[in-house]
């Protein structure tokens, strides 16, 4: 008996935004209820989907991927790389579950966790006069060469932003979204770089020199999931490997 929509104004009435608001929580609610009983029944999901980047998928879920299989062997995980955007639209959308991502992240629909932070170093070849150092202030870098970055990524901006609140413009010779690629390029003295520690193997400190730079930003790791929804036993239990 009360009118949701004004026909007129083509817009809902003030019980019509109630109505939506509220039945879009009751419509969450009763699918949470149904997901969790069938996750502690026998029909329980058999698969768990994670987003990520390549940065994490080669260098940070390894591990934790390999011993998640061997605590829930019945369980598919599958992992899909894409951007930090991508992965929000699709966990938004519930084609994923769970998002490795890079922070920060403004998004009303999603819960964030913060799982760790990383910093960056400056990074030479063992070749370099500055290898030997310990640090370095961003100042004394004006002549060098850089391969940095690209602008592109959520990283290479933040990298960015920070130059320009110093008022540092870095000599470029190359940008590039791999850091597999930045690494190699560094190694045969195209230009020196600023790398989060993460990606830095053992391997490559055989090559490489790590040099603090006073102020670098730290890059934060987080997770995120859908605001509101069932998570399930298997996504928690992935999340509690992640932050031990």
């Amino acid at each position: 008996g009360q009118t949701l929509l004004d026909r007129t104004l083509r817009a809902p009435t003030p019980q019509g935004k109630l109505f939506y608001a509220k039945g879009k929580e009751l419509l969450l609610q009763a699918r949470n209820l149904a997901e969790e009983i069938s996750d502690r029944g026998e029909s329980a999901a058999r698969e768990l989907r994670v987003g990520t980047s390549d940065t994490n998928a080669l260098y940070f879920l390894p591990p934790y991927v390999s011993a998640f299989s061997r605590k829930w062997p019945d369980i598919k995980l599958e992992i899909y790389s894409r951007s930090t955007d991508e992965i929000a639209e699709e966990i938004v959308l519930e084609n994923i579950d769970l998002g490795i991502i890079t922070l920060p992240l403004a998004n009303t629909d999603l819960e964030t966790e913060t799982l760790f932070h990383q910093q960056f170093y400056l990074v030479v070849p063992k070749s370099h006069l500055m290898s030997k150092r310990k640090r370095v202030s961003l100042g004394k870098l004006k002549h060098e060469s850089f391969v940095l970055l690209d602008e592109t990524t959520r990283t290479g901006t933040m990298l960015q932003t920070f130059f320009e609140d110093q008022q540092f413009t870095p000599i470029v010779s190359m940008y590039s979204g791999s850091f597999e690629v930045i690494k190699r390029y560094v190694v045969e003295g195209i230009g020196i770089a600023f790398l989060p520690e993460m990606v830095l193997t053992s391997t490559d400190r055989e090559s490489l020199a790590t040099i603090r730079v006073p102020g670098l930003p730290q890059v934060g790791i987080g997770a995120i999931r859908r605001k509101g929804r069932y998570q399930s036993r298997a996504a928690k239990s992935f999340l509690k490997l992640l932050t031990s």
